[in-house]
């Protein structure tokens, strides 16, 4: 296999890399997380302690992948990983249309690696494409999305979400002014800090990781203001011009990502995150869309308002003595959410 396949390794989002990497987007099946403009907007946010090892992958000479990785450290765990925490939903290798990796590619990928830069374990996250990966993997996320003109079950959908939210939206305007404003670019920089403060404090507040906390990840968030014209989407809910619930989401090859989603605790009795949330979805279908991507997380409303939902997957294994204690904890957390889940039922 060596004699036939090279791993070359980039450390940097260079211009080169750039051409090669956005040339081959063309030809491959991505998601937005997997573009070039996110990753290198996520490493000069996020990454720059760790130890980018962006790995494209040749068979006879021909690109057929890229792996987006990273060694981070751990206390003394040197861990192997996707580029893209804690904001990358879906991971996976970029892959050439009617190309495919097998477990022995991986192999070979992870010793070339190994050859190079010591690292103890591999982990990796949320794999919205997993063939590649041998027995060590197993399910970690549900993945959910409504897919338009799916046999008439979007409009179920839509209509059901209606019905919910049409007593809440006439409640609030019999009591203010209400404007809800889709894509609304001229508003964003009001969007953004009311996401930052409402999302902190929700956070806090369910005692959930509150990556705001982190001055690299409140960084990546603020910087969305001038990320990407294009492709990020600001949208908010208003009573007499103040804001009480706002979305940031990405829009890429005719799906729109749903990822930042907030809204003020003093009026969730209007449902007002769903008053918004029921509009971005007929937007997008009145916009012919292919698909809302609700992305991962096991939240009751994401299996309501979905009709088509996968999994993904994680991959644990070590490579050194150092390695094993790391790959046991992770191993354990996952028997015990098991065995909570399988209590539950």
């Amino acid at each position: 296999m060596s004699s036939e396949n090279v791993i070359k390794i980039k450390e940097e989002f260079d211009l080169e890399l750039q051409k090669e990497w956005e040339k081959f987007e063309k030809i491959s099946n991505i998601n937005f997380f997997q573009t070039f403009k996110w990753q290198k907007y996520w490493y000069e946010r996020c990454g720059n302690k760790r130890k980018i090892i962006i790995s494209l992958f040749y068979k006879k000479k021909e690109l057929v992948a890229i792996f987006p990785l990273n060694i981070k450290k751990q206390y003394y765990i040197d861990i192997l990983n996707w580029n893209g925490f804690p904001f990358s939903d879906y991971n996976q290798p970029i892959i050439k249309i009617n190309q495919s990796l097998n477990p022995k590619d991986f192999e070979f990928l992870i010793s070339e690696i190994f050859s190079k830069y010591k690292f103890d374990n591999v982990h990796l996250i949320n794999c919205i494409i997993s063939n590649y990966l041998n027995n060590s993997k197993f399910i970690s996320n549900k993945a959910s999305k409504i897919i338009f003109n799916n046999n008439n079950s979007d409009n179920l959908i839509i209509n059901y979400l209606k019905k919910k939210i049409i007593y809440e939206e006439n409640r609030l305007k019999k009591k203010f002014i209400l404007e809800i404003n889709i894509d609304s670019n001229n508003e964003k920089e009001k969007i953004l800090n009311f996401f930052i403060t409402e999302k902190y404090k929700q956070l806090e507040r369910t005692r959930a990781w509150n990556y705001l906390a982190f001055k690299e990840y409140k960084k990546y968030i603020y910087d969305l203001l001038e990320f990407d014209q294009q492709n990020l989407c600001f949208s908010c809910l208003k009573i007499d011009k103040k804001i009480i619930s706002s979305h940031i989401g990405y829009k890429f090859d005719n799906c729109y990502y749903y990822i930042f989603p907030v809204y003020d605790l003093k009026y969730k009795k209007y449902s007002p995150g769903n008053i918004l949330l029921s509009r971005l979805i007929e937007n997008y279908k009145d916009n012919n869309f292919h698909a809302f991507d609700f992305t991962v997380g096991n939240e009751l409303y994401k299996n309501k308002l979905s009709n088509f939902v996968t999994h993904t997957y994680e991959y644990i294994a070590y490579t050194r003595f150092l390695g094993i204690f790391y790959y046991l904890k992770i191993k354990l957390k996952k028997m015990i959410k098991i065995l909570i889940f399988k209590k539950k039922l």
